[in-house]
């Protein structure tokens, strides 16, 4: 009698157009996935996850209790660094951590953060090929990347909203950066942010021909449907970073109830940002020629000549300030980070306080 073979995910079918990264911590579920993840990725949100999670409460309070002289930074770190490390098992690439959202705007703290996460993935024995540092890309953060990028640290521009902050980061030598996306019915063509990512692509192509410096990969994030999975690899992203709950239903979904379309994928291209390397489809083209998110009587693309980092990244800010949907979107996110690590600091102090009752 012959075994039936099981059927093929839809998470194993959207693997083959573009790279599938982890949002998530959880090990054991990232194991269980019918592929191997690239890339892990977090922020403070996922890493409050496993820092409350009754399961981890051992290692969190002996760890705090094991920093307490050093503050809450020290503990922070080499959490995150322990949470991610156990999963480089599971995963074939890189695990992301991201400095503290507090210091967006200040570059000095968070070049000390990320040399303080350099410092405990040598304590753990995990080389620098194997994971990467993810900033908030402010006009501090994207100048904090550069100090790093020449350091050989592997920085994460994360954040982005807009095609200015994009280039900030391809000048500051980022290996990576994150968009965030969401759901419409063919976000290719209907989303709003489509528009920005496709431009995102073209001035990677732009600055890589001009400069011929390697450009950052385009990890996007923040995904509600497979649709905009597939969305993205026809832009020309590089990954899509995905979250739990969204992974569990692809991986869930047969890939022959869907129809997918036959796109190369990006992530196998020697150089992503060749002039011959990926060609949008015709139907995608018109998304260069306007921006929906602008609101501006007369829209104009972003300026490939200007230095957004110098003065501090006061070019990159003023861009973002006169921007009303990055700027609001951008403070939305920094503004969620900013609640979860006051909830981690008060997880922390908790901790600390058992000590001396």
């Amino acid at each position: 009698m012959a075994v039936a073979q099981p059927s093929t995910s839809l998470l194993e079918r959207l693997e083959e157009l573009i790279n599938i990264d982890a949002d998530t911590l959880d090990y054991d579920f990232i194991q269980s996935l019918p592929i191997i993840p690239h890339d892990q990725t977090s922020n403070p949100f996922w890493l409050h996850m496993q820092m409350s999670d009754p399961k981890n409460a051992g290692v969190v309070k002996k760890v705090a209790r094991e920093l307490q002289d050093e503050g809450f930074l020290a503990v922070y770190t080499r959490l995150a660094v322990l949470f991610s490390s156990q999963n480089l098992t599971a995963i074939s690439g890189r695990v992301l951590v991201q400095t503290l959202p507090s210091t967006a705007n200040d570059v000095n703290a968070t070049v000390e953060h990320a040399r303080a996460y350099v410092a405990e993935f040598a304590r753990a024995g995990v080389p620098r090929d194997r994971y990467c540092i993810k900033i908030m890309a402010t006009g501090a953060g994207v100048n904090a990347a550069e100090v790093l990028s020449g350091e050989g640290i592997p920085t994460l521009g994360t954040g982005i909203f807009s095609v200015e902050q994009a280039v900030a980061c391809s000048q500051a030598g980022c290996l990576f950066i994150s968009p965030y996306y969401n759901d419409v019915a063919d976000p290719a063509i209907e989303h709003p942010f489509s528009n920005r990512l496709l431009q995102m692509v073209k001035a990677f192509k732009d600055m890589h021909t001009k400069t011929g410096r390697r450009q950052p990969l385009i990890k996007n994030a923040a995904f509600r449907s497979w649709q905009e999975v597939v969305a993205s690899a026809e832009i020309g992203c590089h990954s899509a970073t995905i979250s739990i709950q969204t992974l569990k239903e692809l991986a869930e979904t047969p890939a022959c109830d869907v129809t997918l379309p036959a796109l190369r994928k990006v992530a196998a291209l020697e150089n992503p940002y060749a002039a011959d390397s990926h060609i949008p489809p015709s139907r995608l083209r018109s998304l260069l020629e306007g921006d929906p998110l602008a609101q501006a009587e007369s829209w104009t693309p972003c300026n490939l000549d200007i230095d957004y980092l110098s003065d501090l990244g006061k070019e990159l800010e003023k861009a973002l300030n006169a921007d009303d949907a990055a700027r609001r979107r951008f403070g939305d996110a920094l503004g969620w980070f900013l609640q979860t690590e006051a909830e981690s600091r008060n997880l922390i102090q908790g901790f600390w306080a058992e000590t001396h009752l």
